[in-house]
């Protein structure tokens, strides 16, 4: 995604693609497989976990989520580090980045979804609390839009963080994001009934913001000593990390179950994707056939995100899917990848360049020149003296 306020890294698009890709194979696989086991007497209510470190990826592929909150810090921050940015116009920019196609899908979702609209649901939903009771509730179309409420509320904050991260480098957002953990600690400890942690920590900026902060960081290091985080190496140990993590999570059933141990992995998972983030693009800079692919995926990435959820269920009201080793899982994450996907890009497509991009001409630089240098008028030459003749 090319920004005139800042250098183009072919490698976040990338990561971009990465995150969704894995979003996008989660929810078809977790949402296909229940119909696909019926016969096993199986509830289909019931998460799935396996004992493969690789296909816990898919299965908690909700990670994806957490880092693309991490590349929403890393990105901005390397454009604005060190730099001031004019308010106005760097939300001006998130609206044409973010609404078109929201405020699209929300004229034709409540179209079709009246019984779920009023008035100060679509008015909260446009002010960035979708993510909060009351919001709009359009069934799969609006499942994805608690994200972009996310979102936008940390954009609300950006430059504050920014300008913190520039004058006080990252040991001021350490400091913050402890008072975060602590405060939420707190929170969560002193509630007298059932609390729900999902609502508490994944669905909301309580629990996001340290993801956000942790990218902000990582592009700080980025900025400041890239080459120490270069080299295939350290990729593959950042990616066996938080594969390692993402499976010790799986096995925990932490997800469902909302242990207290949910409190620490908004930091273990941040942390560790802004270390794959950061070894990553200090090390990836192809720009080949390959790569120009993948990077066009991570650039219709929003529309993939928020589209994928309704292809989904699409073709499981039409008990569309694809039976190949009548293992229900396998089959639902080969449904998932060779139909899902596909037809997800294929809409991407037509979204992206059809209501996303003509806006995205519309940016406008947000970052403040430095002011030039001011130099004293150098003062008159003295006039020569007269000389009278002798």
């Amino acid at each position: 995604m090319r920004s005139s306020n800042r250098q183009y890294l072919v490698s976040v698009d990338h990561l971009r693609a990465y995150a969704a890709v894995l979003v996008l194979l989660c929810h078809g696989t977790q949402m296909i497989s229940p119909f696909l086991r019926e016969t096993t007497n199986s509830d289909p209510r019931g998460w799935l976990y396996t004992e493969n470190p690789l296909g816990t990826l898919v299965l908690e592929g909700h990670t994806g989520v957490a880092l693309f909150m991490v590349l929403s810090g890393f990105i901005f921050t390397i454009g604005t580090l060190g730099k001031d940015v004019h308010y106005g116009r760097f939300l001006g920019n998130r609206v044409l980045r973010i609404f078109p196609l929201y405020i699209a899908l929300i004229i034709l979702g409540v179209g079709a979804h009246k019984q779920g609209a009023d008035l100060l649901a679509v008015v909260q939903s446009l002010a960035g609390l979708g993510n909060l009771p009351g919001s709009l509730d359009l069934g799969a179309v609006s499942k994805m839009w608690w994200a972009i409420a996310v979102e936008l509320q940390f954009y609300l904050l950006f430059p504050l963080f920014s300008r913190m991260l520039t004058k006080h480098g990252p040991t001021a957002l350490f400091k913050l994001l402890a008072a975060i953990a602590v405060i939420r600690t707190l929170v969560w400890a002193s509630a007298t009934g059932s609390i729900n942690v999902n609502s508490m920590l994944y669905y909301s900026l309580a629990g996001r913001i340290d993801q956000f902060l942790m990218g902000m960081v990582a592009a700080w290091f980025f900025v400041h000593h890239r080459a120490r985080f270069r080299g295939l190496l350290k990729v593959a140990l950042a990616t066996t990390l938080v594969t390692g993590a993402v499976w010790a999570f799986n096995q925990t059933h932490s997800f469902q179950e909302g242990h207290a141990t949910r409190l620490l992995w908004v930091d273990v998972e941040g942390a560790l994707w802004s270390l794959v983030v950061l070894t990553y693009v200090a090390t990836v800079t192809s720009t080949g056939v390959v790569s120009r692919g993948i990077a066009k995926v991570g650039e219709m990435s929003f529309s993939v995100y928020l589209l994928h959820y309704m292809i989904v269920t699409a073709l499981i009201s039409r008990r569309w899917w694809i039976e190949l080793t009548g293992r229900p899982v396998v089959d639902a994450c080969i449904t998932a990848a060779a139909a899902v996907l596909p037809l997800t890009l294929a809409a991407a497509v037509v979204t992206y360049n059809g209501i996303e991009r003509p806006f995205l001409r519309w940016r406008r630089a947000y970052l403040i020149p430095d002011p030039q240098p001011t130099t004293p008028a150098e003062p008159p030459a003295p006039k020569p003296a007269l000389v009278s003749p002798r």
